[in-house]
Formats: structure tokens, C-alpha cells, sequence
């Protein structure tokens, strides 16, 4: 019986995935109708666009729940100093994105938007907080390279979780990220086909949204990626310095080159934001090619 349930689980995580997917759809079109705008709500723009508000939620939670793992802090002063910073920053980011919006656009739009936006940051929270932990542990990690050789597995199989730890983060704020641009697109279009002027909500804001968020994403990355790469260096260093005679052997360019290989010490920051913004990448250059036709037309 237990082997059965274990064997479901894949089966009634699709079924539970599907089944708060069309229930947040029903909740969105709900609060867009109300006030009287039922028609508006049921045209085939907004629906889409609920769609892919609806979908986008079922990210989000799923993102949540995957990287609310990587938030081990070492020390609780230290997450309680991360959870203060992420509030502030959230907070500024939250009322910049919620704040203003096109005049002349339909009123129930915002009773989405914002809650879309709060899950969107409590979505994000995991993962912004485990990177900010992570660049904490590193650190901490300097005491034990000092101390080498004593505690030289622990630093290894560190600087290893953490490059692991640092990707699987970078890829949550990706996913969020690129539907966060989807949906915009989508809106806009939506507007769009109900008389909103092109010049009120131009395409330019929507990739100016795109730019915003990738800026905010990397700002956060980049110094935890360098400092882990930091440390990776000086691991190599510290178990292959290089020969005062200047002449390397075969054996020392090999186990270098395989330490190396092992921590993944020559990814550079290019390649692995590349790597992370191309999870969504067809999907938002083709969505954002039918939703905003000036970039296929070139104007």
C-alpha cells in the first residue's frame, strides 16, 4: 500500500497541480468582474491574460516550496538580519510595481495585480534569502581554509553545495522573473484590444519591466557567485599552489584541472545567467513576439 502511494504521488501531484491552476483561474475572473465588468473580464484578452496569472501562481508556489530548503542560516542573527533586508527591499520594489498603473484601464485589474505581485515576493523570499546565506557561509569558510589541511572534506563539500545551491536559486528567481515579463506582455495586450491608447502603456515599459528585474536578479546573484568562486580559486590554490620553480608537473596540471573540473571553478557569471534566463527563453521571445508586434515589425 505504502509502495502504491509512493508510486501515485507524481499522478496526484498533476491532478492537485491542475486542480488549484483552474481554482486560482475562477478566483482571478471573479475579482476582474466584479464592479460590473463582467464583460470585459470574459473577453478572450483577459482570459488570457488570467491564464497566465493563474499558471504563474502555480510557479510561484512551486518555486517557494522548492527553495524554502536552501534557507539554513548560520546563525539565527544572520536570518534575522536577511529577513529585515528582504522585507525593506520587497517592500520598495512591491509599491514601485503596484503603485501607478495606465489611466483608463479596467479598476478590478489591480485586486490581481497585487496580490500576483505579494505571491510573486514571498515566492522569491527562499531564494533571494538562500543566496544571502549562502554568500554568509562563504564567509565563514575562510576560518577553515586558513586551518587547512584539517577540515579540507568539509570545505570541499561545501564550496560544492553551495555552487548547487546558488543555481537552483538563480533559476527560481529566473522562472519568476520571465513569467513576471509574460504577464505584462499579456496585460498589455489585453488593454490594448479594449481602446487603451499604445502610447499610454508603450511596449518599451514592458521591456523595461524585463530589464528591471533581470538588473534586480543579478544584483543579487552576482556578488554570491563571485564569492563562492572566490573561495573555489583558493581551494585549488591552497591544494595545488603553483610550483616556486615555475615548471608544473603532468601529475599537478592534471589534479588541478580536476579539482577544477569538480567545482565547476571556470563557470563564469555570463554562462550560468545565461543558463538560467534560457529556461523560459523560447517561450517569452515568442509570447513577447504576439503580445508586443512592434518588435517583429522592428518599430
Amino acid at each position: 500500500m505504502v509502495s502504491l502511494i509512493r508510486q501515485s504521488r507524481p499522478a496526484v501531484a498533476t491532478v492537485v497541480t491542475l486542480a488549484v491552476l483552474f481554482t486560482v483561474l475562477l478566483v482571478v475572473q471573479s475579482a476582474l468582474r466584479s464592479g460590473g465588468n463582467a464583460e470585459v473580464a470574459r473577453s478572450p484578452e483577459f482570459v488570457i491574460w488570467s491564464a497566465f496569472v493563474s499558471v504563474s501562481v502555480v510557479i510561484y508556489v512551486q518555486v517557494f516550496v522548492r527553495t524554502v530548503g536552501f534557507v539554513r542560516p548560520p546563525s539565527r542573527a544572520v536570518l534575522v538580519t536577511s529577513i529585515v533586508a528582504y522585507l525593506l527591499v520587497g517592500g520598495a520594489v512591491f509599491e514601485t510595481l503596484t503603485g501607478h498603473g495606465p489611466a483608463g484601464t479596467l479598476e478590478t485589474v489591480p485586486l490581481v495585480m497585487r496580490p500576483l505581485y505579494a505571491v510573486a515576493e514571498v515566492a522569491a523570499a527562499p531564494a533571494v534569502l538562500g543566496l544571502w546565506l549562502v554568500h554568509a557561509r562563504l564567509h565563514q569558510l575562510d576560518v577553515e581554509l586558513r586551518r587547512w589541511p584539517e577540515g579540507s572534506e568539509n570545505v570541499l563539500a561545501e564550496l560544492l553545495t553551495s555552487r548547487i545551491n546558488l543555481g537552483r536559486c538563480l533559476s527560481g528567481l529566473s522562472l519568476i522573473a520571465s513569467t513576471g515579463l509574460i504577464n505584462t506582455a499579456a496585460l498589455r495586450n489585453a488593454y490594448l484590444a479594449h481602446g487603451l491608447r499604445a502610447e499610454t502603456f508603450p511596449s518599451s515599459s514592458v521591456l523595461l519591466y524585463g530589464a528591471a528585474v533581470t538588473a534586480i536578479v543579478a544584483l543579487i546573484y552576482v556578488p554570491a557567485f563571485l564569492s563562492w568562486r572566490e573561495r573555489a580559486n583558493h581551494l585549488i590554490d591552497t591544494v595545488y599552489p603553483v610550483p616556486a620553480d615555475a615548471r608544473p608537473t603532468e601529475e599537478w596540471a592534471d589534479g588541478r584541472a580536476r579539482l577544477s573540473q569538480l567545482l565547476g571553478a571556470d563557470t563564469t557569471i555570463g554562462t550560468t545567467l545565461g543558463a538560467a534566463s534560457g529556461i523560459l527563453a523560447p517561450l517569452t521571445v515568442s509570447l513577447l513576439g504576439i503580445y508586443i508586434p512592434e518588435l517583429r515589425s522592428g518599430s
